[in-house]
This record gives C-alpha cells, structure tokens and sequence, in this order.
C-alpha cells in the first residue's frame, strides 16, 4: 500500500476565510463581561467573523412607563456601545441589537433571524435552587436554540 492510501488527504472543511455569525448576549454584569472578553480572545477570528452583541431590556408595561421605558432604552444603547468600544473597529466587524422583552423569547427569535452560527451568553452561576426557583436564561437557550450556545465560566466560580 503507498503512503497516500494509508494517509489520504484531508481537507479542511473549516474555511477559514468565511464569515461566521457570532451572536454575543451582553447584560451589563461581570458574568457577560467575562463571555464577552472570552469569545474576542477564544472565539471570534478579525476581520472574518461578525460579531453580533445582543441586549435584551425588560418591556415596561405600567401606565406611565414612558420615561422608564426611554430610560432603559438609553441604558441599553450606552451599554451596547460600550461593548462595541472594546474592540478596534478596524480589525472586528461589530454590530449591536438592543432587544425589548423576555430574553427567553427574544434572543432565540433573533439568533434565527441573523442566521448566527452560535451564541455567547454568560452565566449568573446560580445555585440549584435559585436556579429552580428563578430560572436560568443561559440553561433556558442552551435547551432551546438549534445552534450550539457557549457559556464561559471564571476559574472562580
């Protein structure tokens, strides 16, 4: 047998040259910062890949809630913004979404829509009951989507 059939090359199906979508779920605290920092360090390739920062404000629904709602819409929009400033536009290709509702039901509605290839989320590292009695998001999108969801965890939690 020659040295080419007992090695048959392989190609690599992972071009590396092609966009990926890569949805990052940012909240404001240190469990979406660390995601955050983890998948521009371990993740995302520059200049290749789109990085789509999603941040999902409650929907206000009380009478009156007008400045609540324009408050946490500006809030939103500061906290996007302050993600996309992290990393150099000239080597990433960011975009950010701010979204209003449930992030159990927002963030898989939109993930679909961008067509993501896989999402980032962080993770509160609730306990087994407060995880029961509140409800996890991340568990909740790693059960639900259809695309692989990654959450990174600090050596110290």
């Amino acid at each position: 047998m020659s040295a080419s059939a007992e090695n048959p090359k392989v190609e690599n199906t992972d071009q590396l040259g092609s966009t990926r979508v890569v949805a990052i779920a940012v909240d404001g605290s240190k469990y979406s910062e660390y995601a955050f920092n983890w998948a521009v360090a371990n993740i995302i390739r520059p200049k290749t890949d789109q990085i789509i920062l999603l941040n999902c404000r409650p929907l206000v629904t009380v009478r009156g809630s007008g400045k609540i709602d324009e408050t946490n819409t500006n809030e939103s929009a500061e906290l996007l913004r302050s993600f996309s400033n992290k990393i150099p536009a000239s080597k990433y290709n960011v975009r950010a979404i701010a979204l209003c509702g449930d992030p159990r039901s927002e963030i898989p509605v939109k993930v679909e829509e961008l067509n993501a290839d896989m999402l980032v989320v962080g993770s509160r590292g609730l306990g087994g009951v407060k995880k029961v009695l509140m409800g996890s998001v991340s568990d909740y999108l790693v059960r639900h989507l259809k695309i692989p969801v990654v959450i990174p965890r600090a050596d110290s939690e």
